[in-house]
């Protein structure tokens, strides 16, 4: 039976890569017995477990990365998503 990860207040794993010299976020990898393991996003090295961090949003635009919010709609124009558009179909 597989384990069930636990839930996390932080959202994102984050770990320092050796390989890029930077911290990195992580994703999960199986080996070749099928165990799960993380790895680095940009290289894909393999990463310490122990080293991982579960950061929040803020920590995470601290290490270089984003989240972006949800898509507001539109074309991208000012005011588009707002009824506003001119180049939605009338």
């Amino acid at each position: 039976m597989a384990e069930v990860a636990l839930a996390h207040e932080a959202d994102f794993p984050l770990a320092h890569c050796a390989r890029c010299a930077r911290d990195v976020l992580t994703h999960v990898r199986l080996d070749g017995e099928g165990r799960e393991g993380r790895a680095c996003v940009h290289c894909d090295a393999a990463l310490d477990p122990a080293e991982i961090r579960w950061v929040d949003a803020a920590a995470l635009d601290r290490a270089g990365y984003a989240v972006l919010g949800e898509p507001g709609g539109g074309c991208g124009r000012p005011g588009c998503g707002q009824g506003r558009c001119g180049s939605r179909p009338a």
